[in-house]
Formats: C-alpha cells, structure tokens, sequence
C-alpha cells in the first residue's frame, strides 16, 4: 500500500507545458537536469504538504513517504493527488511573487518600470492572491471530508482512514 510521486509530478507538469522558466538549464547533461529537477519537484512536494498541515491535520500523515524512493507509504485517494499538485503548482508560483518582492528591494521604482510596468507586477500579484485564497479553500474542503467517500464529516462520523 503506497503511492508513488510520479501521478502528482505528472499533473503538476502538466499545468507548466507553457513554462519555459522552470525547464531553462543550459549547459547540463541529462543527468544533472534530472537531478535537479527531482531535488524542486520534492521541495514543492514537501511545501505542499507543509500548507496542507498549517489548516488541520489531516486523516492521514503526509510525511509518512520517502523522497528517495518517491513514495508515499499509504495509498492517495484522487483528490489529495489533485490537491498535492494544486498546492505543488501554488508554492512554484508564490516563488515568481518572491522574485518580484526581490526585484523591488533591488531596483528603483523606474529602474523596475524597465523590466516590468507597475500594473503587469500588480496583476501577477491578484493572480498569487487569488490563487493562494483557491487553495486555502481546496485545503479546508479536504480537511472537512472523509477521505475515502468524499462525505463531508460529521460530529457522528469522522476521521476514518
């Protein structure tokens, strides 16, 4: 009984296809590339799960896996796959807000106009914040229901694995 990464990873990857940023390592072998891109796909993984437990615990322990082998120890329903790739994308595009917050202790204000407008930074910033508010309610749906059946939990009826 066990899920492998790779169900998440792929969904993951797949909202990035017009990503060229997280794919753009030049110069390294196919090895290397690999390595690095296991090493911030487990990050983003480790982040995710981090999120989840900042809202509740979950019915099951989602740091009951192991990065080496790429495998969580229990069996994932399809929705804590969905919600780990959902927050894996999340935590991937908090990291574009920490490069324009960095931008803008480096630059001036009109040094900063050159590489991106004032309204292009804000827009990136809504989209971040409306994303982050979209996983806040996706953690909160999945922390109410059984994991199993989906139902909703009930003070008669809850924490079944």
């Amino acid at each position: 009984m066990s899920t492998s990464y790779e169900p998440i990873f792929d969904k993951f990857i797949k909202k990035l296809k017009n990503d060229d940023q997280f794919f753009s390592y030049k110069g390294m072998d196919t090895e290397e590339l690999e390595e690095i891109l296991k090493d911030h796909l487990n990050s983003l993984l480790d982040r995710a799960v981090s999120y989840i437990y900042k809202f509740g615990n979950p019915d099951i322990n989602l740091y009951n896996r192991s990065d080496d082998i790429q495998k969580f120890d229990v069996d994932l329903v399809n929705q804590e796959i969905d919600l780990l790739s959902d927050l894996m994308y999340t935590c991937y595009i908090q990291e574009q807000r920490n490069k324009i917050k960095a931008f803008g202790l480096t630059f001036k204000s009109s040094e900063l106009n050159v590489f991106s407008p004032a309204n292009e930074r804000k827009s990136t910033l809504d989209m971040i914040k409306g994303l982050e508010e979209e996983s806040i309610n996706s953690i909160q749906n999945y922390l109410s229901r059984e994991r199993k059946t989906w139902e909703y939990k009930t003070i008669y009826r809850s924490g079944s694995t």
